[in-house]
């Protein structure tokens, strides 16, 4: 009896190591993809994987995160306004899937505070009221959750960076920010081979715009 059980486990351990071999390798091959596209309908495919993933791993908030950015970032490409609000409709929906399975993730909070300012540039005169004070306070949650969150910096940096001067922006209060964020890229290191490790380069080519407008 206690043979069978011990075959019984070692199986067991055996199925669950494969699969999650499986699940890391297709994450690894799609979080490659997701940062060599470069147009909407990539986004759009890449996305899907992450998303079939998702349906296969439902515990896991990995695949919906990276679904989820990948349509912040079709907002960037796509010059549609209305188009814009649709698919930052599907980000927001796998972001909101994501919190169900850890709502005390960091990046999960850092990537709200990410897609509200795709929001605002749709039409910021109107919007800038309604989201700068949820993109705040979804950055200081991811703050508190993880203090070292080099994202959170990055994206504090950038926001302050584009933001008028008569409002507390411009370079000369952004670039605090921007060296921080350089820092803790520095020190950053993912928990996973899979989990969230992007921003640095973005943070370096802002710092980089930082300093030279300091200098006109």
């Amino acid at each position: 009896m206690k043979t069978l059980i011990a075959t019984l486990i070692l199986v067991s351990l055996f199925s669950f190591g494969f699969a999650n071999e499986a699940y890391e390798k297709a994450m690894s091959l799609s979080i490659e993809k997701l940062f060599q596209v470069k147009t909407v309908p990539e986004y759009i495919d890449v996305a899907n994987q992450f998303e079939r993933i998702s349906q296969i791993e439902k515990t896991k908030w990995l695949p919906l995160y990276y679904a989820s950015f990948a349509y912040i970032m079709i907002s960037f490409q796509e010059p549609d306004n209305a188009k814009k609000d649709t698919y930052l409709d599907q980000a927001q929906k796998y972001l909101y899937q994501a919190k169900t399975i850890d709502p005390n993730e960091s990046e999960l909070f850092m990537l709200q505070g990410f897609l509200y300012p795709s929001r605002i540039n749709i039409d910021p005169m109107n919007r800038g009221m309604l989201y700068i004070g949820e993109m705040n306070k979804s950055l200081e949650k991811a703050l508190e959750l993880n203090p070292d969150n080099p994202r959170v910096y990055y994206l504090r940096a950038t926001m302050t960076f584009h933001m008028p001067e008569a409002y507390g922006g411009g370079a000369a209060k952004a670039l605090p920010l921007f060296l921080t964020a350089e820092v803790k890229f520095k020190i950053f290191k993912p928990k996973t081979a899979i989990s969230p490790d992007w921003g640095k380069e973005m943070n370096d080519a802002e710092l980089k715009n930082a300093r030279e407008a300091l200098k006109q």
